[in-house]
């Protein structure tokens, strides 16, 4: 058999292999870090039918919010908004929001969030829930 030795341009050819991979598992680190805040929770439930109206909404997300940024709104069936207050931070909760509520009635709700997340990305959804008769 014939032993091969490495020469200098297959010392080259892995050194950028490895130093590729190694800026390759830099960037995915970097990109999982740089991920946008996502809800992970809220009270009432996304699709909830409740027995009793809520006297708040809360939201819940998976890293921490810029609360001064954070807007909820809540429409009726029929897209009219409910309430004027805005959401408030939680103090010793970086990744919550809460919003009071007025006294609901029974009917479908709309409640449309968009916050800020610390790394200046701004997301935006909404849920729905009801309130039983």
């Amino acid at each position: 058999m014939q032993k091969k030795q490495l020469c200098s341009s297959d010392i080259k050819k892995i050194t950028v292999f490895v130093v590729l991979m190694f800026l390759l598992s830099i960037l995915f680190q970097v990109n999982s870090v740089m991920a946008h805040a996502a809800l992970v929770k809220s009270d009432p439930p996304r699709r909830a039918t409740l027995t009793l109206p809520p006297k708040h909404i809360q939201l819940w997300f998976n890293e921490k919010i810029e609360g001064a940024y954070a807007s909820v709104t809540i429409k009726d069936s029929q897209h009219n908004v409910v309430t004027t207050n805005s959401p408030e931070s939680i103090v010793d909760d970086p990744k919550s929001i809460v919003l009071n509520l007025p006294q609901l009635e029974p009917g479908r709700y709309t409640v449309h969030y968009r916050v800020m997340s610390v790394d200046g990305h701004v997301i935006e959804s909404n849920f729905d829930f009801n309130v039983k008769k």
